[in-house]
């Protein structure tokens, strides 16, 4: 887990490795093979060459050419004279480098494999802390990159040196300080992990993963383990390895389930001696990897060996909440562990977070200066703010820090302290309770609200809390704020249907307060205890039940969206006069075929838009419409006329805008010459509208016209 991968900019080196023996002149027309004045040669091509002096066999592919002549033969390592036998493996990779390959001990994970395919001796050129062994001759003491200069300093010098190329190559650095990781031989404890790797990939099945398919990572990441898992580190902090080892025979004793925890290196071994030769035992000094402590956390959390009652009621945990990053460690560790322990899966659930970017979509790092300090945004913001930037972070993904969506956290937070302010100045003492009979427009609202409760509820049991927010966000501002309330103002404040209003603005306010609760916990504690909790009587918003739904009813969301329509382009209308929303108007006739619909709905559009006539119409042949002009749509006609653009535009203002209307409205088309066919995209016309030989102003909304009297607002 330590481990990541950087591409960097390397030199492949190409060296001389010389036959031990004579070589017939027909191997010389093989490629990679040659001759100099020291004799014949094989051309091995290498990015380690500090590593020669570990160099133990040389390999080639089975396929290549060359391999029946190389295999078995000797090779001299340059610079050290130590004698290699040359294999063919299917491993080998016959495009890299000259297609014969040095095999060290260490350089990277595939030497590894073949030092245990092989059986090849573990001689270590690099120690502990990153310098030449006593095996690297001259370079002893030396550290990795000084001695790789050194080396190939030497390799020019005396002639072993065919050339260098540019590589590009992925490395295995340290996460944190990016060195280069090497490969050293030590002891080590380990937990047998390969022989469990079926089990492991069962329990991930019994679990619900969301997203879905962050378990394919875990699936992948199973099936690629070739080794067990070393659980013993050389550090200074962490929990002690409990356990002694015989000074004499290296017998182990481990430390009694009752005496844990113990630190061997200050307490006393459980016996007194080495049972099996009576040597002296001295405390263990390697400390567990983290990941020991932490995989089993679900088992500390549920009263693991300490209360079998409570363990039984709490295990499995309901989830596991993580980043995505130690899938690979902390999931993989506690479902191998705590299944071998209690043989059941160690969580239900299981959630991937993702990571907080930069604002430039890299990651952060303190040695880039690019790390945003949430301290920092919370005392500009506040805390809520900044959930809310947190909470619009989709499941699983990383995302760059967006200011905008905090900023965009604010104005939400105003919007719903604004609209819960509003309903809280009618809101009686007590609960008010459900009406007998709801209006047909609260009846809406409720059905929108409930659908928004299904869907939100939905989300939050597949933990997609970003799409959660996003509905009932938008269900505030857009539904029950912009129309809902902007309906209900006038009926309140002039005291009309104010049972049904209140019971919906109470019912609505707290349902949005609980929804919010877990992104804003702050906010909406504040709004409880202000507004509900002396009629909910329950000390937090965050210990009520969340909501639940109230009313499915698609006739009223029906008749509901069509009468908000209806008013949304009166007040449309009314801010494009510069009129106030509660300016009067003496008549206003709508026409429409759903003349049942208006109805239902006529009241509110009368209060709300505060109308002294409202008439309602089917007869739509009653409004008269006059062309008074037309006028060229440049952006399009100069993309489909060109040079001609002006030529056209003239023929346009000779012609009646009369007789221009009515075939492109109708038939949306107009020839006026050979080369020239106007559509209703080339013109547009302005229209002069009358109803009952007066001048109207005309809105339209979907197939319903709604017509005001010019100079009666």
């Amino acid at each position: 887990a330590e481990v990541t991968y950087v591409r960097r900019a390397t030199k492949l080196n190409t060296v001389k490795f010389y036959f031990t023996s004579a070589q017939p002149k027909q191997i010389l027309k093989y490629h990679g093979i040659d001759k100099d004045e020291k004799g014949v040669y094989v051309e091995i091509a290498t990015t380690r060459p500090e590593m020669l002096p570990v160099c133990q066999i040389v390999a080639v592919h089975p396929s290549d050419e060359r391999s029946p002549w190389l295999v078995d033969q000797v090779l001299r390592v340059p610079l050290f004279n130590k004698e290699v036998k040359i294999v063919e493996d299917e491993t080998v990779d016959p495009s890299f480098g000259t297609g014969v390959v040095m095999i060290c001990t260490v350089g990277d994970k595939e030497d590894l494999n073949w030092v245990f395919k092989y059986k090849l001796p573990l001689e270590m050129c690099i120690d502990e802390e990153g310098r030449m062994t006593a095996v690297c001759g001259k370079y002893r003491g030396m550290m990795i990159e000084e001695a790789r200069k050194a080396v190939i300093e030497d390799l020019r010098r005396d002639n072993f040196l065919v050339k260098q190329e540019s590589l590009k190559q992925n490395v295995g650095v340290c996460w944190r300080c990016k060195t280069p990781v090497e490969f050293i031989n030590a002891e080590q404890w380990f937990l047998k992990t390969i022989p469990f790797k079926k089990k492991v990939l069962e329990a991930s099945n019994r679990m619900r993963w969301y997203p879905g398919f962050m378990k394919i990572r875990l699936e992948d990441w199973v099936k690629s383990l070739e080794w067990d898992w070393v659980i013993s580190r050389q550090r200074y902090f962490a929990t002690p390895i409990p356990l002694w080892e015989c000074m004499d025979c290296n017998h182990v004793v481990v430390a009694r389930v009752e005496d844990c925890y113990v630190d061997p290196t200050v307490d006393p071994p459980p016996v007194e001696k080495c049972p099996k030769c009576g040597g002296k035992l001295r405390g263990c000094e390697d400390v567990f990897d983290t990941w020991m402590d932490s995989s089993i956390s679900p088992l500390y959390n549920t009263f693991w060996c300490r209360d079998k009652e409570r363990f039984k009621k709490l295990y499995p945990m309901s989830l596991r909440p993580q980043a995505h990053d130690i899938i690979r460690t902390w999931a993989f560790y506690t479902i191998l562990r705590c299944t071998l322990l209690t043989d059941k899966e160690p969580f239900e659930n299981i959630m991937m977070g993702g990571f907080i970017l930069s604002e430039d979509g890299t990651p952060m790092h303190a040695s880039l200066g690019n790390v945003i300090d949430p301290l920092e945004v919370i005392d500009e913001f506040g805390t809520d703010a900044f959930r809310c930037y947190a909470a619009s972070c989709a499941l699983g993904e990383d995302n760059p820090f967006r200011r905008k969506d905090v900023i965009r956290g604010t104005r939400l937070l105003r919007k719903l302290w604004n609209v819960e302010r509003f309903i809280a100045q009618f809101l009686p003492d007590h609960v008010p309770g459900q009406p007998t009979s709801l209006r047909t427009m609260d009846r809406w609202i409720l059905s929108r609200y409930s659908r928004v409760v299904q869907r939100c509820t939905e989300y939050m049991d597949r933990f997609e809390f970003s799409l959660a927010l996003k509905e009932v966000e938008y269900f505030l501002w857009h539904e029950f704020a912009d129309h809902y309330i902007e309906m209900a103002k006038p009926f309140v404040y002039e005291k009309k249907n104010v049972e049904s209003i209140l019971y919906t603005l109470y019912t609505i306010g707290l349902g949005l307060t609980k929804m919010f609760a877990p992104f804003f916990p702050h906010i909406t504690e504040e709004i409880y205890h202000r507004d509900y909790k002396g009629k909910v009587k329950t000390e937090s918003i965050h210990s009520t039940s969340w909501p639940t739904v109230e009313i499915i009813d698609e006739d009223a969301e029906q008749i509901g969206e069509y009468i908000k329509k209806i008013i949304a382009g009166i007040r449309k209308w009314k801010s494009e006069q510069g009129l106030a929303l509660n300016t009067p108007l003496q008549k206003v006739e709508i026409f429409t075929k759903k003349l049942s619909l208006i109805e239902q709905g006529r009241e509110d559009i009368v209060v709300t838009m505060n109308i002294k006539d409202l008439v309602v119409n089917s007869r739509f042949s009653e409004i008269k419409e006059e062309v008074v002009d037309v006028k060229p749509v440049y952006a399009v006609m100069g993309k489909k006329y060109k040079e001609k653009t002006t030529e056209v535009v003239e023929m346009i203002k000779q012609l009646d805008p009369k007789k221009l209307y009515t075939p492109v409205k109708e038939q949306g088309m107009l020839a006026l010459s050979d080369n020239v066919v106007l559509t209703q995209d080339d013109v547009s016309f302005d229209v002069s509208y009358s109803l009952h030989g007066k001048k109207v102003d005309v809105i339209a909304v979907d197939d319903t016209i709604i017509t005001v009297f010019k100079g009666e607002g």
